[in-house]
């Protein structure tokens, strides 16, 4: 599994190399989640972690935006690491918290420091979905390069143990 997630790391810094730069600014707008969303729609599970778990749809000017912008446009506040930055999401609100340990059944407690990738067993995993009828991927890019289309999900979930859970709207 930590080759996997190794692996994963690889290619996700990798993948965003590619991305184009310079996306236009757009300013972003949030509403209440419906059941069809004009912007993009923001999932956020936190799992064992002390959070609210949210669902919005964040309006955006033009036909895309930069992935980072409209999760911190729907609240959210979120901290990437030293090694990677923005590639990968160490925190999100504060959580897990620099100070207290995460407990995650059968693994052994630690304090998340940010530093480098997280355990493979306790992680924030970004989701991505293209459309409403579409089914969740990884994301192919950090939270700080991807850019996201109007009609689509982004989704960030505190992922623990052995599997991943995909987004979950509540």
């Amino acid at each position: 599994m930590k080759l996997f997630r190794a692996r994963s790391a690889v290619a996700l810094v990798a993948a965003t190399s590619f991305l184009l730069a310079g996306c236009a600014a757009t300013t972003t707008e949030a509403t209440s989640t419906t059941a069809s969303c004009d912007g993009v729609e923001v999932v956020v599970n936190f799992g064992i972690l002390d959070g609210t778990n949210s669902s919005q749809c964040i309006e955006i000017t033009g036909s895309s935006a930069k992935a980072i912008d409209v999760v911190h446009d729907a609240g959210f506040t979120t901290e990437g690491t030293a090694t990677y930055g923005d590639a990968i999401v160490c925190r999100v609100n504060g959580l897990p918290s620099p100070t207290e340990p995460v407990v995650v059944e059968g693994q052994a407690e630690f304090t998340e420091s940010c530093a480098d990738m997280p355990p493979a067993y306790a992680y924030w995993a970004l989701w991505q979905k293209s459309s409403d009828a579409a089914s969740w991927d990884y994301a192919q890019a950090g939270l700080g390069d991807l850019t996201v289309k109007k009609g689509e999900s982004l989704g960030l979930v505190f992922t623990t143990g052995d599997s991943t859970p995909t987004p979950v709207v509540e």
